[in-house]
């Protein structure tokens, strides 16, 4: 501990803990410098904001059985909202920081090392690694340190920051201070906590948000009574009887402009009372959002509910589809241009849109504006979607990407949740909405593939059971040599059978085998000639086989043998020619040709028959399915955008005609 006193008032100025390197003045809110050898006055700063945190300087806490107390606190702006962050000396010797910003908490301790990249190359969605773990940029901004009190291990009037979350709830963030590079940034990890896991005093903590006052304020404007839901958490509100823009981030309404209010009623009306999944949610606020894709608007709806303790979630409803939106860590999505990756599933990119925000009502806890943009994707799985809206500020002092699950519900389940009447039905193909013919059609081909089994089964034992040849073997089994030096197709390449018998009448089945081709073709021409009527059966076959690799993986086509069947032939003694057709640059050194009866006439082409109708059923419903997946995707075409950005239609929002 130092004790000295204020360069600029002159009372005592003490380092309690001795864990900072500066002080903030109790009396004068001067930043006190402990320099080598003496106190260093380095300016004022301003009273601090009433953000109604529960949190003060000097108060004790305990996290994984290490004691700690809340020694400093700074207090940031980015221009459109203020944040506290408040620096922890825990009784080991470590220090940390404890984030608070709109009920979220997040501690962090610093890590060694430099930061991965500069400031300017981490933007909102992109990849970086720290200590052999993925984090995704959610958040990049400029701040103001508006205000401080307590210790704390430095002081800088302004900061470029970075947040970043990965897998299983791994919070990130980089403070650059005043510059950009890479080389000054200073990296901090953790996990969000929740005050309970802190280990604070109930009693210590600063009462209830003074925000409660707004639990029944009145419009300035039209002096309507706006009847808050979430007084603690909001930061703007719209009053639905004039449409009012009022800023309330201080705890007193304050206007802002007057706004348009939405051609549409809501379906949801704002303090309805929903439960879903046995949580009671209201609805605070409705928003009219659009995009505008040559020449053609595409409109959508959105309500923003909100629970006590769950936080706030959303429904999305276009042309009357109903979408469940829930927060996401952006570090729980594994992202690429085409697709991403949540939980195991595969999410495919369908579509990114400039999303304009036309209208809104009630109360919200951003910033929100009438006619603010910001950059949707969406990526489906049906019936779930991943939602990415990407936010940058045109100072570019807040860029901030926001991710939410989504998951298809019905008209039917919205109603039955809020008590509504019956809710428009849907048209429409919506992007995350599931195939209704699929599961029919799974389960076709699945019985299908049962009794195609099972008919191949008893015709394999039936014609196991008839013998080929009185001796059980085939008529004929012949090494036919190729002979290379011939020209492809000529008499030279022709070639013959010794005499054999055929002793009953029967259709044959002739069948070639080159076990030894390979990245080449070979065609055979056989003529099975009667030598007592000189009558000629003929067959035409030809097998081919190519393998290689591509981009390292294996691949194949064609195959080493072909069998092929006659009509009846009479019973006799026969010869049999081949003649050889063959790539003369690729040459085989021979093959087998195999000659025996094909069984009872009529039974593959039966056979063949039943099992072309047995297909037929479920053929037809994966047609159905495959169409509803074409209009699905046709949809979804990406085109080039300004910018630099690529952005789609929105069809299944698009307007009336």
């Amino acid at each position: 501990m130092k004790v000295g006193q204020c360069p600029s008032c002159g009372a005592p100025v003490d380092f309690p803990l001795g864990t900072g390197k500066v002080k903030v003045c109790e009396h004068c809110h001067t930043v006190v410098l402990r320099g080598q050898a003496r106190l260093e006055d380095h300016g004022r700063v301003a009273q601090l904001a009433d953000t109604d945190s529960p949190l003060k300087v000097g108060l004790q806490g305990r996290y994984a059985q290490v004691s700690f107390t809340v020694a400093g606190r700074l207090q940031k702006d980015w221009g459109q909202g203020a944040w506290d962050e408040w620096f922890l000396s825990f009784e080991d010797g470590r220090t940390g920081w404890l984030s608070e910003s709109e009920g979220a908490w997040h501690l962090m301790f610093p890590i060694a090392g430099a930061a991965p990249r500069g400031w300017e190359d981490l933007a909102p969605t992109q990849l970086f690694r720290l200590k052999d773990r993925q984090f995704v940029v959610e958040e990049r901004g400029r701040a103001q340190c508006v205000s401080a009190e307590g210790e704390l291990p430095d002081y800088a009037p302004q900061s470029h920051y970075v947040d970043a979350t990965g897998a299983q709830g791994v919070f990130a963030s980089i403070d650059y201070g005043p510059s950009v590079v890479a080389e000054d940034g200073e990296l901090y990890a953790g996990n969000r906590v929740s005050l309970a896991q802190l280990g604070f005093d109930q009693s210590e903590l600063n009462p209830t948000p003074k925000k409660e006052a707004l639990t029944h304020a009145r419009c300035t404007q039209c002096n309507g009574n706006l009847d808050f839901k979430a007084p603690d958490r909001a930061r703007r509100v719209v009053c639905p009887y004039c449409g009012a823009l009022l800023d309330v981030s201080h705890g007193t309404l304050s206007f802002l402009q007057l706004l348009e209010k939405p051609a549409e009623e809501p379906l949801i009306p704002l303090g309805s009372k929903g439960t879903f999944e046995k949580t009671e949610w209201v609805c605070i606020a409705f928003l009219v959002r659009s995009c505008n894709v040559e020449g053609s608007r595409y409109g959508w709806h959105e309500y923003l509910l909100f629970n006590r303790v769950e936080g706030f979630t959303w429904l999305m409803n276009a042309n009357g589809h109903w979408t469940w939106l829930t927060p996401l860590p952006a570090g729980e999505v594994w992202l690429s241009g085409k697709a991403c990756v949540y939980g195991g599933d595969t999410f495919k990119a369908f579509q990114t849109v400039k999303a304009t925000t036309e209208a809104v009502v009630g109360e919200c806890y951003w910033a929100v504006e009438q006619g603010e943009e910001a950059w949707a994707s969406e990526f489906v799985a049906p019936p779930r979607s991943i939602n990415i809206d990407r936010a940058t500020d045109t100072l570019r002092a807040h860029d901030e990407a926001t991710f939410t699950l989504g998951r298809m519900v019905s008209a039917e389940e919205v109603a039955a949740g809020f008590q509504l009447k019956p809710l428009p039905r849907s048209h429409g193909i919506a992007p995350a909405q599931e195939n209704p013919h699929r599961a029919g059609a799974k389960e076709a081909w699945k019985w299908t593939a049962l009794w195609a089994v099972g008919l191949l089964l008893v015709s394999f034992l039936f014609s196991r059971a008839r013998p080929s040849t009185p001796d059980g073997m085939p008529y004929l089994t012949l090494n036919v040599p190729v002979n290379t030096q011939a020209a492809p197709g000529s008499p030279e390449a022709m070639s013959f059978s010794p005499p054999f018998e055929i002793p009953h009448k029967t259709r044959l089945e002739f069948k070639v085998d080159a076990p030894r081709i390979d990245n080449t073709w070979l065609a055979v021409q056989a003529d099975l000639v009667n030598e007592a009527t000189d009558e000629v059966v003929s067959v035409a076959s030809e097998v081919s086989f190519y393998a290689g690799t591509t981009d390292g993986e294996r691949w194949s086509e064609g195959s080493r043998d072909d069998t092929r069947t006659t009509s009846e032939v009479e019973p006799g003694t026969y010869v049999l020619r081949t003649i050889n057709s063959y790539d003369m640059n690729a040459p085989i050194d021979g093959y087998v040709l195999t000659v025996g009866p094909a069984g009872a006439a009529g039974g593959v082409g039966g056979l063949i028959c039943f099992l072309v109708l047995l297909i037929a059923g479920p053929l037809f419903k994966s047609m159905r399915a495959a169409a509803f997946e074409t209009e699905r995707w046709n949809d979804s075409l990406f085109q080039s955008g300004g910018g630099g950005h690529v952005y789609t239609t929105f069809p299944h929002a698009k307007d009336d005609e």
